[in-house]
Parts: structure tokens; C-alpha cells; sequence
């Protein structure tokens, strides 16, 4: 009896610890992933669901700043909004904190990716 009862506080901690560890992993994954996206030039695919939303500016003057640069690029495709330079959608690239423009006319929001917050969300 008292071996049966040893068993199942073994196995009861097992899975106690398999639950902790796959949290864990869960959470360095992520913060990987988050500090992948706010330290390279690229954004990271894998965390852009939950992230999105934080990284967005809503700061006008900031996004009218980026685009009328986009607008005068011999880059910009016109009927598209596309940059030749790298294929993305300037009119949502320059909504976007960790962006920047792939020939240097503007960049990142550097109190973003300091941990300060750019311009509050209309949400919060």
C-alpha cells in the first residue's frame, strides 16, 4: 500500500513539472521571439498575432512624416503603394514602430523598441 501511494506522489510531481516546464518553454520562446522582432530589421511572423496591435504607431504626424518621404521614393510603385526596394506595402509599413525603410529615410521608433510606449492605442 505504501509503495502504490510513493507511486502516485511521483507521478502526481511529474506531471506538476512537465506543466511548469512546457510554461517555460512557452514564455522564452516568446520573449525570444519578441526580442528577435525589436532587435533586427525584420519583422518576426511568429509573434505578430499578439503583438501587432503594440507595435502599431498612432502617432499622425509620424505616419504622414514617413509616408510623403514614400510618396516622393523612385522606389514607390504608385498603383500599388509596393517599395521595389523590398516588396512591402509602404502604406502600412510606415504605421508600424519597428519598421523602417529599406533605403534609409526613416527608421525605427527608437522609444518603442527602448520599452516606451510611441503614442497610446485609441483602445486603451
Amino acid at each position: 500500500m505504501a509503495a502504490s501511494v510513493k507511486l502516485y506522489i511521483i507521478q502526481f510531481g511529474i506531471k506538476v513539472f512537465k506543466k511548469i516546464i512546457l510554461k517555460l518553454l512557452y514564455l522564452q520562446a516568446k520573449y525570444e521571439a519578441d526580442d528577435y522582432a525589436i532587435n533586427n530589421d525584420k519583422i518576426d511572423m511568429r509573434n505578430i498575432s499578439s503583438r501587432f496591435k503594440n507595435i502599431l504607431l498612432h502617432d499622425q504626424d509620424i505616419i504622414d512624416k514617413r509616408w510623403s518621404e514614400c510618396e516622393k521614393c523612385e522606389f514607390l510603385l504608385k498603383p500599388t503603394n509596393n517599395c521595389k526596394k523590398c516588396g512591402c506595402f509602404m502604406n502600412v509599413k510606415t504605421k508600424v514602430a519597428t519598421a523602417s525603410c529599406p533605403i534609409g529615410k526613416w527608421g525605427k521608433e527608437y522609444n518603442f523598441i527602448k520599452g516606451e510606449k510611441v503614442a497610446t492605442h485609441p483602445s486603451t
